[in-house]
């Protein structure tokens, strides 16, 4: 309130910004030395009046030349007599949290120290999955604003990227070669949804320069129209259109753009150029207002704070195809991806014990240590307990006769559980009792009202979703002849409902439809959770009995 007079005078009629101010921080703008000498000893006069006194010691100085190349000039201003400091090129100066200057050299210690931040986190002794949530909540946000300012290069946010992921890798139990997509992909994919700061750091551009020319401020819009328009006709020499406009933001190098000159000096918008051709984002104007497409979705000024989420989940969900589609990692994945319920535990590690973290991400990528664990490796495949051909883990996990009383527990306890919800809605029929002239055993017979349902729980190996179709097929199949016993005999409605849970925790979203009318939505959604976990647990139990059982036979 009190330099606001000051700060108006320094501004005067002039057309365009000759003064930016916040608090106590000052920067003027000029055209020439003097008319920038005149505006210094203005403010200095101005302030003294109100027993304000600008220090020397602190202030400095740019100033570019106005030709091409442009460079640095070692023009002397001074502040009550005393020099103020002229920056030299790769020099900056601190203002509002940007570094300005030219060709600025990016300070590395402040890259070092986001460095070390990501490491202590990453290297704490908190549960692996609290120390995946802290990277998440507090160390990537945080990196935000210094990608904002264009403060480092995508190089420079690469390098932080490449000394993190192997801890990340370590935190989750993965080997070297677990595929990085699984750390990158989206969490709605069973992914771990972490940011790349390279990647990040291209959107940060882009999104920057499209919040400047759709602010809700009409002078910042109409400003940030002018240079972007000033950018381009210098970068073209000739009068832009709006789609010359459009296509400079969006990195297009055809036409009239490819045997063009350089802008001289960075720019917000130069920095959103080449980021924007990374990503694929296209500036275009719709309805007369400014607007951006990325993989067909078009974000216009109403959407302006969500274009950073926005460009960043589309990347995660590309990454997240890309895993399922590995035939090796990809396989157990798609079947995670299909419900949230079955990556539950990665945000807070509800039901999880420290050993299933261990064996859960290995497994699901299909990188244990078994003779049959990938299709590229070469030599004995053949089961070392056993004998059978391969040593897979759906052969460790989910057919191996040595482990058929762990299997038979495993199922057990999932029919516990919707016992239980049952228990205070359902009539119990028969539980594991021989049943019509089959002498089939379902697992559970529900009544409630007029309809019987006839529940078969089946735990097959995560071997994409047609594994789970086949089985819940296979299921209604088996029972068919039993259901219209069942439903002559007690003249009502019957259905054999397959209730399926991956061996390494896949979730079938088919189970859903039965779950509605099980129990209460709050308690589905816990029973989904201690289902995945307990099936988790179990697989991981017979997994390390197999191990076991290996060594001792090898003595």
């Amino acid at each position: 309130m009190a330099i606001d007079p000051v700060v108006a005078l320094l501004q005067g009629e002039a057309v365009g910004h000759r003064v930016l101010a916040f608090a106590d921080d000052l920067c003027l703008i000029a055209d020439s030395p003097d008319e920038l000498q005149v505006s210094i000893d203005l403010a200095h006069r101005s302030l003294e009046m109100l027993g304000l006194r600008l220090n020397a010691a602190k202030c400095s100085s740019l100033h570019l030349s106005g030709r091409q190349p442009v460079s640095v000039r070692d023009t002397q201003f001074l502040l009550r007599g005393l020099p103020l400091r002229p920056l030299a090129e790769g020099e900056a100066a601190t203002f509002l949290g940007a570094q300005d200057g030219f060709n600025i050299v990016p300070p590395l210690s402040t890259l070092a120290e986001v460095i070390d931040i990501g490491l202590r986190i990453a290297r704490s002794m908190l549960a692996p999955w609290q120390r995946i949530d802290a990277l998440k909540t507090f160390f990537y946000p945080s990196t935000v604003h210094l990608q904002r300012l264009g403060t480092f290069s995508k190089t420079h946010w690469a390098r932080v990227d490449k000394i993190l992921r192997p801890e990340i890798k370590k935190t989750l139990y993965l080997p070297q070669e677990a595929s990085g997509e699984f750390l990158y992909g989206s969490t709605r994919r069973g992914c771990c949804g972490i940011r790349i700061l390279a990647e990040d750091s291209d959107i940060a551009a882009v999104d920057s320069a499209f919040k400047l020319v759709t602010s809700p401020d009409a002078r910042v819009a109409e400003d940030a129209a002018e240079h972007v328009e000033e950018v381009t006709k210098r970068r073209i020499s000739k009068d832009p259109s709006i789609q010359e406009v459009g296509s400079y933001l969006s990195g297009v190098d055809e036409g009239v753009f490819r045997e063009a000159r350089g802008t001289g000096v960075m720019s917000v918008w130069s920095r959103a150029r080449n980021p924007s051709k990374r990503l694929g984002v296209k500036f275009v104007k719709l309805e007369g207002a400014p607007s951006i497409t990325h993989e067909g979705t078009v974000m216009r000024g109403k959407q302006r704070r969500a274009v950073m989420r926005t460009v960043r989940d589309t990347l995660r969900l590309k990454r997240s195809d890309a895993l399922i589609a590995k035939p090796d990692q990809g396989r157990a994945v798609e079947c995670v991806a299909a419900h949230s319920a079955s990556s539950h535990f990665l945000k807070d590690g509800d039901f999880t014990r420290f050993a299933d973290w261990r064996f859960v991400h290995r497994a699901r990528l299909n990188l244990v240590a078994l003779n049959g664990s990938s299709s590229w490796r070469a030599g004995d495949r053949r089961c070392r307990r056993c004998g059978y051909i391969n040593e897979s883990l759906a052969h460790v996990v989910d057919h191996c006769m040595r482990y058929s009383a762990l299997y038979m527990a495993r199922h057990n306890a999932i029919v516990a559980r919707i016992r239980k919800a049952a228990s205070t809605k359902f009539e119990v029929l028969s539980e594991n009792q021989v049943l019509g002239h089959q002498g089939l055993r379902p697992d559970l017979v529900l009544k409630k009202g007029p309809n019987i349902y006839i529940v078969d729980v089946t735990v097959p190996f995560d071997n994409r979703l047609a594994a789970f179709e086949v089985a819940a097929e296979e299921k209604r199949t088996k029972y068919e002849e039993l259901r219209s016993w069942l439903a002559a005999e007690h003249g009502c409605e019957a259905t054999v409902v397959p209730f399926i849970v991956g061996a390494l925790g896949s979730w079938d979203p088919a189970n859903d439809s039965f779950m509605r009318t099980l129990c209460s939505r709050s308690y589905a959604t816990l029973m989904r959770k201690l289902c995945v976990s307990d099936t988790i647990s179990a697989s991981r139990d017979v997994y390390i009995e197999h191990l076991s059982g290996v060594r001792q036979e090898r003595g």
